[in-house]
């Protein structure tokens, strides 16, 4: 199966390195998209993006910022939003920043 016709439910991305440095301040804005209208919200304590009828979210761990999407976000939605994040991150950072596809078939 190509990623383009791939959901959420099969993927998730993992924006790297490891170590950025993100002011708490500056989280909301730099991890959402500019192309795409968004709303914060909070559900069993734990922060979701909202674009349109999709959503995800993040965690951060020692390899990088996973990004985790509904399980029906497009693909190609899904990217977008994934490479407006990263290209933020390079301004902000000045770091370089990769974002990785990781297939979710067989992780629990």
């Amino acid at each position: 199966m190509t990623p383009t016709f791939q959901t959420g439910k099969d993927f998730e991305f993992l924006i790297t390195p490891g170590d950025i440095k993100i002011k708490p301040e500056d989280f909301d804005n730099l991890m959402t998209p500019d192309s795409i209208a968004w709303t914060k919200v909070i559900k069993n304590e734990q922060t979701f993006y909202q674009v349109g009828i999709d959503e995800f979210s993040y965690s951060q761990g020692t390899p990088g910022i996973q990004m985790i999407f509904n399980a029906e976000m497009p693909f190609e939605k899904a990217r977008q939003i994934a490479e407006e994040v990263s290209n933020k991150l390079i301004k902000y950072t000045g770091q370089e920043i990769e974002v990785l596809f990781v297939p979710t078939d067989g992780i629990s």
